[in-house]
């Protein structure tokens, strides 16, 4: 589905996938089999039970479990998109309208409304006695042509509402237990969260198109005349018509359905994919592409793959923080006087990992503070007439240029880089000016917001770092007998200080508190775990080395920042 240079990667994916879509496969079998005997229901107990029994073992059965089986896999390989793919970053918000208008994105959103489409007419043909083209009485499990086409076309309302609620082509975050649980426990725990919420959706889908269908129902009505004569007199949009609860409950229960087996396909995707995998050791930190087996120092680097990338960090934490054995085998040597390969590149990607994330951070909290001083300056300081003042502001040394050298005197201002330079100094005052203006900056401007969901959608990959490399940190005074890690450790101290120091400073900008309060769930769980986890593993570490701390060869600075870690005030 993607490519994988990597053959035990791929095979991983691939069996794991397999497995998810064989499971939806018969969990939709055992809806629709529920949904059989719900829309057949019968006073007559042992006739409802026959009748049912005879349409599931039906030829149309077997025919509706091939459709559905070709569905699903199709399904399947949108899934596999947003899984294991790197997520994008919308600068704007038209660059997002660009992304949803994109042939690809189109492609799935048609996709959706055709699953939805053909769900609805499978359910429909396993009804007893139904036919478009049934008897204008209406009774229990018969329909007229234009109810038939009404609940037909509900089917695809569903799909084309499921693509608009649910924003397919946002960032994937991807939801780990907290506690290792069997699948039957995990997916019992889902159904229970989605299931008021779907049922809620469901609700306001089914109310959505009732309303349409109230209002273009006669444009629907007819153009059914003109193609069939045995179109009931009454036609169906009307308030009396439209209100029967029989009716309701069909089209509430369509509407249902297709919620539900979309969203248990993506949570069993979900469920098989983060499940645990214990990578085995190397004998080098090299990428070996030609391998045959995905090694722990592979999946660390497989940044392209992020899905790979968070079970490596999975598997790091837990073999640093519950496996003895092979912690032993990270601390030992390639060779007796050799180099520790496995350790190096743990700690390597580790510690790169933490600071580029703090690097981000730095960015989106500098940059906000810089656009709050401008507007209070802005705001207290009253415009003057004249603009050679930076800021508004009265600027006491002159810009003076500097004198180039006399050789380059007569081709500086003919070169080809003076002129692209002043080119893109016009331009981006140009766009700088544009984006003044409130209506083009809402739509082109970029958004803070989307930096923030952007740079703490690895807040699990950066929690997972911490942790192991503190853990391995601590169990290296008992278990390393080399003592190849006590060489980094003022690398890792220094790492995790300045994850800690910016989250700090993007906790009091003015940009996350706007997010705060908006009640992003998200964001502020993230955000949270985030700091406990970086103070948890800081408190690991120092309360364990506490008698070593001066002989760590600190910084006198980063000592004073561990000092109220040691009086546990932190």
């Amino acid at each position: 589905m993607i490519e994988m240079d990597n053959k035990g990667c791929r095979e991983l994916l691939i069996h794991r996938m397999t497995l998810a879509v064989i499971t939806s496969i018969m969990l939709q079998l055992f809806v629709v089999c529920c949904v059989v005997l719900l829309t057949n229901l019968s006073t007559d107990y042992a006739h409802w039970l026959e009748e049912t029994w005879t349409i599931i073992m039906s030829p149309r059965m077997w025919a509706y479990i091939i459709m559905l089986t070709l569905v699903t896999f199709l399904q399947s390989f949108f899934c596999s998109k947003n899984y294991l793919r790197p997520p994008l970053y919308y600068k704007s918000r038209f660059a997002k309208l660009c992304m949803t208008l994109r042939i690809q994105s189109l492609h799935q959103r048609a996709f959706y409304i055709a699953i939805g489409g053909i769900l609805v007419w499978l359910q429909l043909s396993l009804r007893k006695e139904s036919s478009s083209t049934t008897d204008c009485s209406i009774v229990y499990g018969m329909y007229s042509i234009e109810e038939y086409y009404f609940l037909l076309f509900s089917g695809l309302w569903s799909g084309l509402y499921f693509s608009f609620k649910i924003d397919t082509f946002a960032e994937k975050y991807f939801q780990f237990p907290i506690i290792a649980q069997s699948k039957f426990l995990q997916l019992r725990r889902r159904f229970y969260i989605m299931f008021p919420t779907l049922m809620i959706s469901s609700l306001w889908s089914t109310l959505y198109f009732m309303a349409i269908y109230y209002f273009m129902g006669s444009y629907f009505h007819e153009a059914l005349l003109s193609f069939s004569t045995q179109v009931e007199v009454k036609p169906l949009d009307t308030v009396s018509r439209l209100l029967n609860l029989s009716l309701i409950w069909q089209l509430w229960l369509y509407q249902f359905i297709f919620m539900l087996i979309i969203n248990y396909t993506n949570t069993l995707f979900e469920i098989y994919l983060t499940e645990w995998t214990p990578f085995k050791f190397g004998l080098s930190g090299a990428y070996t592409p030609d391998s045959s087996e995905t090694t722990l120092i592979d999946v660390l680097s497989m940044d392209k793959i992020p899905i790979m990338q968070y079970l490596g960090y999975l598997d790091l934490v837990t073999l640093a923080q519950k496996d003895k054995m092979r912690r032993s085998m990270l601390f030992t040597l390639s060779q007796p006087g050799g180099h520790p390969y496995n350790w190096n590149c743990v700690v390597q990607k580790s510690t790169n990992l933490l600071k580029k994330f703090s690097l981000d951070l730095n960015a989106i909290s500098t940059k906000s503070q810089d656009q709050s001083c401008y507007s209070t300056l802005t705001a207290r300081v009253p415009p003057v007439q004249q603009s050679k003042y930076i800021y508004h502001m009265r600027k006491l040394v002159p810009d003076i240029a500097p004198i180039p050298v006399s050789e380059d005197v007569r081709e500086a201002p003919y070169s080809g880089s003076f002129i692209q330079k002043f080119i893109k100094q016009k331009k981006d005052a140009f766009i700088a000016y544009l984006l003044s203006k409130p209506l083009i900056n809402y739509i082109f401007g970029e958004q803070d917001d989307n930096k923030i969901r952007y740079a703490l959608q690895n807040g699990q990959l950066m929690i997972w770092a911490a942790e192991a490399i503190s853990s391995l940190t601590v169990f290296s005074l008992s278990e390393d007998s080399y003592g190849i890690v006590q060489k980094d450790v003022p690398v890792i101290i220094n790492t995790l200080l300045s994850v800690k120091q910016a989250l700090d400073k993007l906790s009091k900008s003015a940009m996350l508190a706007r997010k705060m309060q908006a009640d992003d769930k998200l964001i502020r769980e993230i955000f949270i775990s985030l700091r406990s986890a970086i103070k948890r593993s800081l408190y690991r570490i120092v309360t364990n080395f506490e008698p070593y701390i001066n002989d760590l060869s600190l910084e006198l600075p980063i000592i004073e920042q561990l000092q109220s870690f040691l009086n546990y005030k932190e």
